[in-house]
């Protein structure tokens, strides 16, 4: 049977116009957070709105191009894709570069760019997930399947070593077993699964990862160590009012006392110098985003695609959550980006990349049946 033809009159605008919102939010304020690392700023001579802006470019580009590709063939490809996301992690291992501290690996360079593989193998994760959910209930053997997937992806990172990125790997999970209509009692039991493994877990971590997931409880047992930039977070944060001190104006993030204000705390920049409305008016835009993501998974009449939102849902929603909470001391800083708006190439062409897949199911939404 003939592929269904494409209504544009079903794209979601709405979603498309949250994402665009929350690009320009990051656009703007990944280049007030690197303005004062030049001795004289000017906005073509900011190498960090450069390249965040061109991400943007192809990041909408790669987002119109896959909303036009059929869900069923990115099922067909879920394998294929999911090998060549461990493939990349596994070249990261060898040849990548990263952060000195801790000798961490994220990195490889491709053609003068820097790329994170961990960040597209999140949408991998979420297609072979679809895949391997979309046949119903899942049961025992789906979720096994499933598990396998995750923990594959999840060693590799965790070599980096990369405890946030595995966090998001593990919610996305979490959320698509959920969404997908897993029976109570095998929730309970992966429940239990993870109260029992969690003091195998903490012994195998990293001292500096035991030590970032404690200071956050007491940041100012070493103000000037790993609790140095949750305080300087609390007091941009606080500092900005109601309305802010004005893009470029803020002093904890022009005078370099926020570190890594372009990606890990960028949040913290927005609340400087956009203050409590700044704060508001991106939370509702990442709560309606959200909110029509999940709109497409309730009204999507193909599993997989349905899951596919799921998984982009659940992904949006986690990293929103961890990035924010641990800019107010919410919850322990384990470098996770603000979905869409935090510094990162990679990140922003993935989380657009994954929001065509959304778009792709609804220009070829049928009312009248479920397609397997």
């Amino acid at each position: 049977m003939a592929a269904p033809e494409l209504r544009w009159r079903q794209f979601d605008f709405l979603q498309a116009l949250g994402a665009l919102v929350l690009t320009a939010f990051g656009v703007l304020l990944v280049t007030s957070a690197t303005w004062q690392y030049f001795d004289h700023p000017t906005l073509l001579g900011n190498t960090w709105f450069l390249k965040q802006a061109l991400a943007a470019s192809v990041g909408w580009i790669l987002m119109i191009a896959l909303s036009c590709v059929h869900p069923r063939m990115i099922k067909a490809l879920a394998f294929p894709i999911y090998g060549a996301s461990l493939a990349a992690l596994g070249v990261v291992l060898v040849v990548g570069r990263g952060a000195e501290d801790y000798g961490a690996q994220r990195w490889i360079e491709v053609g003068g760019f820097q790329l994170q593989p961990s960040e597209p193998a999140k949408l991998a994760l979420v297609i072979i997930l679809a895949r391997v959910l979309s046949g119903g209930v899942p049961g025992l053997r789906a979720l096994l399947l499933s598990g396998l997937v995750l923990g594959g992806q999840v060693f590799l990172i965790y070599l980096q070593p990369d405890l946030g990125t595995a966090l998001s790997f593990l919610g996305v999970w979490v959320g698509m077993i959920v969404l997908a209509g897993t029976p109570r009692r095998y929730l309970a039991a992966i429940g239990a699964l993870f109260v029992l493994a969690a003091p195998i877990v903490w012994l195998t971590l990293h001292d500096y990862m035991r030590q970032r997931l404690l200071i956050f409880l007491n940041p100012s047992a070493d103000a000037l160590g790993q609790g140095y930039n949750i305080l300087q977070a609390q007091i941009s944060i606080g500092s900005g009012g109601m309305w802010g001190k004005g893009l470029l104006e803020g002093t904890q993030t022009q005078l370099r006392y926020l570190r890594v204000s372009q990606s890990d705390f960028i949040f913290s920049v927005l609340g400087e110098e956009l203050g409590f409305v700044g704060a508001i008016v991106l939370f509702a835009v990442v709560i309606i985003l959200l909110f029509r993501v999940l709109h497409a998974y309730e009204v999507s009449n193909d599993r997989f695609h349905a899951l596919l939102c799921a998984g982009v849902a659940s992904m949006i929603a986690f990293q929103a959550i961890a990035n924010v909470g641990s800019n107010v001391g919410l919850t322990p800083v384990v470098g996770i980006p603000l979905p869409l708006v935090s510094y990162g190439g990679s990140a922003l062409l993935t989380q657009l990349a994954a929001l065509g897949l959304v778009q792709g199911g609804l220009l070829r939404k049928r009312r009248y049946r479920f397609e397997a």
